[in-house]
């Protein structure tokens, strides 16, 4: 059972979503234009989701001040994430390479060398990459192929980055070189890159999150001027198999 309400005309404060190629595990987030939700309005999502046959819920990567709601629901910590921040003031000077705007046809071998550079877990399916492509109003999507791929660049693709752009505000949304093609300066070309459009569209600041254990692109990041942000994300995961508070008869208290 695919689950998704992103586009109810009127959203409920507790977005749900679906999760890539699960049908019974869903994604749960604070919708962007309410409030946010409180510990009652989770649990009356997570017994609907019950009810409906989930057995897990993710929640997005959320910022300190949107836990506690979820944490008061069972919800467990996942995983922790890197925020970081760039001022688009200087940007960082790299060999440039040929990249170019990603075709449909390349989505295939974008996905494949997703699934090769993150665990599975963080992996993209299809319709996480349209996700990513359509989570701002503007977006850039960028590739390079092998030299060796075929003319039509449909396949051979070795690195590519989704950036996106809301207003003065920029977010590397995803960006991923293959294993083989590492440390050759893909990454940073990649990062100059797209820090450019942003820049030239006018945003005024990037963001771009990593996990915690990412050493490597924590590092990349950081070479290319990012700064790291005080406090991080967090992913937080709960298995619908235990059961949920009822507000109307078992009410918790909202902090």
């Amino acid at each position: 059972m695919a689950v998704d309400d992103r586009h109810r005309l009127h959203r409920h404060p507790v977005q749900v979503s679906a999760w890539r190629g699960d049908d019974r595990t869903v994604v749960l987030s604070p919708s962007p234009d309410r409030p946010l939700p409180t510990v009652e309005e989770v649990a009356l999502s997570l017994r609907r989701l019950a009810d409906q046959g989930q057995q897990r819920a993710i929640t997005s990567a959320l910022h300190h001040h949107e836990l506690e709601p979820f944490l008061q629901n069972g919800f467990d910590v996942h995983e922790r994430l890197h925020l970081l921040r760039h001022d688009l003031q200087h940007l960082p000077e790299v060999r440039p390479h040929p990249f170019r705007r990603a075709w449909r046809r390349d989505r295939p071998s974008v996905l494949a060398l997703d699934g090769l550079a993150f665990d599975d877990f963080w992996a993209l399916d299809a319709r996480g990459l349209d996700d990513a492509i359509r989570a701002t109003p503007v977006s850039r999507f960028r590739v390079r192929r092998s030299p060796d791929g075929d003319a039509t660049g449909s396949t051979g693709v070795i690195a590519y980055a989704v950036t996106g752009r809301a207003g003065g505000r920029g977010y590397v949304q995803r960006l991923a070189v293959h294993p083989d093609h590492q440390r050759q300066g893909l990454g940073a070309a990649l990062v100059a890159d797209a820090l450019g459009w942003l820049r030239r569209g006018g945003a005024s600041q990037a963001l771009v999150n990593t996990q915690e254990r990412n050493t490597g692109a924590l590092s990349l990041y950081l070479a290319c001027g990012f700064e790291l942000e005080p406090t991080g994300l967090t992913v937080l995961t709960r298995t619908l198999d235990r059961p949920v508070a009822d507000p109307a008869t078992d009410p918790v208290t909202d902090p």
